[in-house]
């Protein structure tokens, strides 16, 4: 079974090694995907996945954050069958939108976003209704710009998204690791989860 990963936002691959090697020493095949997040280029990363994908075996699609939400997008675009692409997971990804989005851009700070709101970022009502099992991992440690930004702090969140931001209707299933959210791509649980979700539609708790 191939994973393909993408990162998230004002990231690159690179970041996404140690996930990399955590999954190709539980027996995966691996392919990083990295693409400019701020000026996302859709036919050039739905192009990438295309060509990471392998026909001879499952395709699993990974994404932190943003990632989570371009492969929603390209999901919407191509309409992979579940034989080609058996699962997806999401780490941390604001799968109908972010919050904190939207503060950003009523502060007048949105163009450091880029092109992102449009890929999904931006808060929106859907589903998932897509054959492909989604699981959804969510951090719990609040450590990052939220508790800043939003002037709040009742939301359980993992210092950038809520956790109730990274569920949605449809999904299979849905776990929390105590972690913050660029350091969920670093959690040790993280690469286990998603081994135990691909191999039994359903995550470790």
């Amino acid at each position: 079974m191939k994973i393909i990963i993408l990162h998230g936002l004002y990231m690159h691959g690179m970041f996404l090694k140690p996930l990399g090697s955590s999954l190709r020493s539980l027996g995966y095949r691996t392919k990083i995907v990295s693409y400019n997040s701020v000026a996302i280029d859709e036919q050039q990363v739905f192009s990438a996945i295309d060509h990471a994908l392998c026909d001879s075996m499952p395709n699993v699609l990974v994404g932190h954050s943003l990632g989570g939400l371009i492969i929603k997008h390209y999901l919407q675009s191509r309409q992979p069958s579940s034989d080609l692409v058996s699962h997806v997971v999401t780490i941390g990804s604001p799968i109908q939108g972010a919050s904190i989005v939207t503060r950003i851009q009523e502060l007048g700070m949105g163009v450091i976003l880029g092109n992102s709101p449009s890929f999904g970022l931006a808060e929106h009502d859907s589903e998932w209704l897509f054959p492909q099992q989604l699981g959804c991992i969510a951090g719990t440690l609040p450590l990052g710009a939220r508790s800043v930004l939003m002037m709040e702090s009742e939301d359980k969140s993992d210092g950038t998204v809520t956790v109730d931001e990274t569920k949605i209707q449809g999904m299979t299933d849905h776990v929390e690791i105590k972690t913050s959210h660029t350091s969920l791509i670093y959690a040790s649980a993280v690469p286990r989860q998603i081994d135990h979700f691909v191999q039994n539609n359903a995550f470790d708790k």
